[in-house]
């Protein structure tokens, strides 16, 4: 149980949560209303897993995903491939999770011709040329309407989320994940309090993979934002305890999901 300092992180009430996603690590929960409104999803973020873009352009075949990760091209889906391929012969791997590997690397590769569109661009404020900030990639979005921002950066969010505020006309919902809370605390929580400026909390969730801090708060916490303008009228704080059953489920399958629940 978090204590009465942690109480800024109560969600407030939303009816209509659904997960868009996996249901393991890479699926987030959202508000029905802002998918219905949002056409354009910018994700700064994406690994080998991006079944939550892939279920936002299903929704809506006008819909339209830039993402942005530097440490994804090509090669790294064929070196996760070599790497299955080559841990078989030490009984490390399987037929399986070849063809995983494979599948993944399809995928990437139709990506080309999708909805969906992959930057190799690192996301900061440092100017250098294999850099985008914010700024650069909402002026990249050939949208007027309004967008959702989706970010795990593994713990880049504290510096590129600064000056969030300052788009809070343009960006209509905001999915972050938050790293090492055990080392960031005081600079998650000043960063946490200047978003709830523009925007409020409707849902968090703990990743069961980092595990908890010693205060109870989970190392890496994923929370969704909707814009105070957009939508906030007479919201009441929430009386769920967290996860949400059949809607939160754990990153990972095999390990026991991280409750949160506020005194």
């Amino acid at each position: 149980m978090l204590n009465a300092s942690f109480r800024y992180l109560i969600p407030f009430d939303e009816n209509d949560l659904i997960r868009l996603g996996s249901k393991k690590d890479g699926g987030y929960i959202i508000s029905k209303k802002s998918l219905e409104k949002d056409i354009f999803l910018l994700s700064f973020g994406m690994s080998s897993e991006w079944s939550f873009e892939e279920e936002f352009v299903k929704y809506n075949s006008l819909n339209l995903v830039h993402i942005y990760d530097h440490t994804v091209d090509l090669s790294f889906f064929l070196l996760r491939l070599y790497k299955s391929i080559k841990r078989i012969f030490y009984f490390k791997s399987s037929f399986k999770n070849i063809s995983i590997k494979t599948k993944e690397l399809l995928k990437y590769l139709r990506l080309k011709s999708s909805q969906i569109l992959h930057y190799k661009k690192k996301i900061s404020n440092d100017g250098l040329p294999l850099s985008k900030n914010l700024n650069e990639c909402i002026l990249n979005i050939n949208y007027p309407g309004k967008i959702m921002l989706k970010i795990d950066i593994e713990g880049d969010e504290y510096e590129v989320l600064q000056d969030i505020n300052l788009y809070s006309e343009k960006v209509h919902t905001l999915i972050v994940e938050f790293h090492e809370l055990d080392i960031n605390l005081n600079k998650f929580e000043k960063l946490i309090k200047k978003i709830q400026k523009k925007y409020y909390i409707i849902h968090i969730h703990g990743n069961n993979v980092s595990g908890v801090c010693k205060n109870k708060l989970p190392k890496t916490l994923e929370v969704t934002f909707l814009n105070r303008s957009d939508f906030f009228k007479d919201n009441q704080q929430t009386k769920f305890n967290f996860p949400i059953d059949k809607i939160d489920f754990p990153n990972h399958p095999y390990i026991k999901d991280i409750e949160i629940n506020f005194r």
